[in-house]
């Protein structure tokens, strides 16, 4: 019977593995290669860097305490009147002058220095960290892509299998073998089929434009299915494998907050030093041209100086209370992004075991599915049941292997936030330097 070819139509291509209903002729494109041109083209990971270049140059405009400055000097002048002084003194003058100032001694340079290193460290981490979630989000969207194209898929085998059925029971209502009923019915699953297939399709296409919004690149080849990163998904995670304080080490958020906390109490001590005094050695080497007979004159000179501001009204108490407020604010807020980071980890840990158990019971559903789709079509080969029947099993085929394809994407998902939570890259080998 033709229903019986329908659906074994349907049946032989849902049935295909995952990958092999996605994969296309032709070079695909790999998520690896998909995180590589993010992570190279993508604006988000050429600012963090800058940024980080940004805290760097400040580590060196702190550290120039160290060094001492040099300032060249010079004046000239030329003088219009006559008289005994023009005579003595000479119409042209010329003075230059060599000025080296060397800082000995300040205590608030040396805190202002480690809090530059610290701050500078944070920033490199938030780089890092900043490509390390681009590269998640690429995996992300790029599993996105996947799914909504393969429920594309199957909404235009859906419909296909709708229209065809429609065409067979118009035929049998024209012959008398079954009522108007049986036709409005078919008609309505038309249309539905017809709609899931447009709303599937444009779902495709806006996902393949996030794609490339990530790549800043249109994305129009194929897409390479990661069977190594949905294999390792599907394993099941040994009990007490997850070392929380070990991947809290590891996971850049963590480690920038922790070196933000320390920049700011180094930055506290600050106001602290400024109790004690400064002391500044200054060099100064001077050549004056243009005195009567041209005669030029030299000499040097060279100094310490001592300052020592005893008190400034109470303004360094008050700025330390400051800093040290916002110390412990800090401290505060990283102590929580570390039970978040804990809890992040178990509940990644959880999403990712019940979307396991979510996989094993959609593929049970396929299952049980195809047996249906194959016994309503032999009961109406029999004549034992209505057409319509067999039109809802083929459906609910089609939507079983929706839910079982829709299951594996997430199951990925969820492996990529467990890999997030403990401060891995989303693929290994490492693709994030």
């Amino acid at each position: 019977m033709r229903f019986a070819r329908i659906h074994g139509l349907s049946a032989s291509i849902l049935a295909c593995a995952l990958s092999a209903c996605i994969a296309s002729p032709g070079v695909a494109l790999t998520l690896r290669d998909a995180i590589g041109q993010a992570l190279a083209r993508n604006e988000r990971a050429g600012s963090a860097e800058e940024t980080a270049r940004a805290a760097g140059a400040r580590v060196w405009r702190a550290r120039s305490f160290l060094l001492p400055t040099i300032t060249l000097s010079g004046d000239y002048t030329r003088r219009g009147s006559d008289g005994q002084d023009l005579l003595l003194s000479g119409r042209e003058g010329r003075v230059g002058r060599v000025t080296v100032e060397q800082t000995i001694f300040d205590a608030q340079a040396w805190p202002l220095l480690r809090q530059a290193t610290r701050a500078r460290e944070a920033a490199q981490l938030d780089a890092i960290g900043a490509k390390r979630l681009l590269a998640f989000d690429t995996a992300a969207t790029f599993l996105s892509v996947l799914n909504s194209e393969q429920v594309a898929r199957a909404a235009a085998e859906r419909s296909d299998l709708a229209r065809q059925s429609l065409s067979e029971i118009r035929i049998r209502f024209d012959a008398g073998l079954v009522g108007s009923n049986d036709v409005t019915r078919a008609e309505l699953e038309a249309a539905s089929a017809e709609r899931e297939l447009v709303t599937s399709r444009g779902a495709a296409r806006t996902a393949r434009l996030a794609l490339g919004l990530l790549l800043d690149a249109s994305v129009e080849d194929s897409l390479s299915v990661p069977d190594d990163l949905l294999a390792s998904a599907a394993r099941p995670v040994p009990p007490g494998s997850l070392d929380v304080a070990a991947a809290a080490d590891v996971r850049p958020d963590v480690r920038s907050e922790r070196a933000r906390v320390a920049a700011l109490r180094m930055g506290a001590l600050e106001p602290l030093a400024r109790y004690l005094p400064d002391l500044v050695a200054t060099g100064t080497a001077r050549a004056n041209a243009g005195s009567v007979n041209d005669v030029r004159d030299q000499d040097w000179t060279a100094g310490l100086s001592l300052r020592w501001e005893l008190f400034d009204g109470g303004g360094r108490e008050a700025e330390r209370a400051e800093r040290s407020a916002l110390a412990r604010a800090a401290g505060l807020a990283l102590a929580n992004l570390e039970r978040t980071a804990a809890n992040q980890m178990e509940t990644a840990r959880v999403g990712l075991e019940s979307q396991q158990a979510s996989l094993v019971r959609s593929r049970v559903a396929v299952d049980a599915a195809r047996r249906n789709a194959l016994e309503a079509s032999e009961l109406y080969r029999r004549g034992l049941t209505r057409a319509l029947e067999v039109v809802d099993a083929n459906v609910q085929l089609f939507e079983a292997e929706v839910e079982r394809a829709g299951a594996e994407f997430a199951l990925a998902l969820a492996y990529l936030d467990l890999r997030s939570a403990l401060g891995l890259e989303p693929l290994e080998p490492e693709t994030i330097p």
